[in-house]
């Protein structure tokens, strides 16, 4: 999977974000969007959204526009100094919602269901869908309502299960970077156990749809330099070594860091186990809002903390009784650029893991071919804004160009 975030459903957008920009459907229409990416080589998409959201009034100034000619979507996805009638344009695998001078035909205006239409066209795209509670900033109902979280889940896994073109492509991204909230593997300062909230949700998921893919994120390791949803060392050497190590950061204090081995335990005796995809995010450290070590956080001991934290369940698993092994998906990161040059070393590290190239084939891990580039959004300034740049129409070719790296491949090639 060769993917985009693409928020909107989580900031009370109401539907994916930009959609307000410009005049013509190549900014204003969601289908245009889709097939845009689609252009660019993405092959799956990563929703964030907020269970609050649902129950906010739907936008309706998404719905006039100007129709973008072929030339115009044509031009849009192709570099400076590539001839953009080279090559035949491959046609959009869904109708362009457009016509007598609307966009997004066919649009609800409940957002619940309009969620599920984005999902649903997606997946007409022949898209891979990961849905992600973004728990982040947007959305504390997890720690607020566990037991409301646990339906909101239920709900959404058996509305997503009556339509058997969405349900064979959705993937459950149960909790977004839990350790920005303060959500550990075990409760502690008023917040439940991550584990209990992984547990719950699967369970009731599970039994409205047994083939659901499940998506988790790992916490309470900050002090291996593992921020955002990643977190899973249970190496009990690894996990002794730094047991009396303090990091404070500027949500939270933590000592050493926290041993998960009681879930994963847990997670083997369970009927999904194998329905589980680890999902760590990455940053470098121009977007983390503390110091992280800076040893960890290029080559060679970048290599080793994701080995350890990640890297090991493709290869060797976990076993307890039983073994198994796991694929992994990264489900956030972004690209290196000039205003952040410290970034480029660290980069230039995660692409070479990815691809097991050079020193990056460290033999513990498989390569990392499942990735969501955090974003296709302009509006995330941390992160030196997304593949759309600030009138939403525009490319920026250099977040592309890097993406190829890892694999990307757009229609022009």
């Amino acid at each position: 999977m060769h993917g985009i975030n693409y928020f909107g459903f989580n900031n009370a957008q109401t539907m994916v974000d930009g959609l307000w920009a410009g005049k013509t459907s190549l900014t204003k229409d969601f289908s245009t969007q889709v097939y845009r990416q689609q252009l660019l080589g993405f092959n799956a998409v990563r929703l964030p959204f907020s269970f609050r959201d649902f129950n906010l009034p739907g936008r309706t100034d998404y719905n006039w526009c100007t129709p973008a000619s072929e030339d115009d979507i044509r031009k849009s996805v192709t570099p400076p100094g590539v001839d953009p009638y080279a090559k035949p344009l491959p046609k959009p695998r869904v109708p362009l919602t457009v016509g007598n001078g609307q966009c997004n035909l066919g649009m609800p205006v409940n957002v619940f269901d309009r969620f599920l239409w984005v999902i649903n066209l997606y997946a007409r795209a022949g898209f891979k869908v990961v849905i992600d509670n973004h728990v982040w900033l947007e959305d504390p109902t997890a720690y607020e309502d566990p037991d409301g979280w646990v339906a909101g889940w239920a709900r959404l896994a058996a509305a997503i299960s009556k339509d058997p073109v969405s349900r064979g492509v959705v993937m459950f991204d149960l909790v977004n970077e839990p350790d920005n909230k303060k959500i550990f593997w075990r409760a502690r300062g008023g917040r439940p156990s991550l584990a209990t909230l992984y547990v719950r949700a699967m369970d009731s998921i599970y039994k409205v749809q047994p083939d659901a893919i499940f998506v988790l994120e790992g916490t309470g390791q900050i002090t291996y330099a593992i921020p955002s949803g990643d977190g899973f060392v249970t190496d009990a050497g690894v996990i002794n070594s730094f047991k009396t190590q303090v990091m404070k950061t500027s949500r939270y204090e933590i000592t050493g860091i926290e041993d998960p081995n009681f879930f994963f335990k847990a997670l083997l005796t369970k009927p999904y186990a194998q329905n589980v995809i680890w999902g760590p995010h990455f940053y470098a450290q121009s977007v983390i809002p503390f110091a992280l070590p800076k040893r960890f956080m290029t080559p060679p001991g970048l290599f080793k903390r994701m080995s350890d934290s990640f890297g090991y369940l493709t290869t060797k698993g976990y076993c307890s009784g039983k073994c198994l092994r796991w694929p992994v998906l990264m489900g956030e990161f972004s690209a290196p650029h000039a205003g952040a040059p410290g970034d480029y070393a660290t980069m230039d590290g995660l692409v070479q893991y990815f691809n097991n190239a050079g020193a990056g084939n460290d033999g513990r891990h498989t390569p990392i071919s499942n990735w969501f580039f955090w974003a296709w959004n302009d509006n995330t300034p941390d992160t030196n804004g997304g593949i759309v740049k600030s009138d939403w129409a525009s490319i920026d070719w250099s977040k592309v160009n890097w993406l190829r790296k890892i694999g990307l491949r757009p229609w022009y090639l």
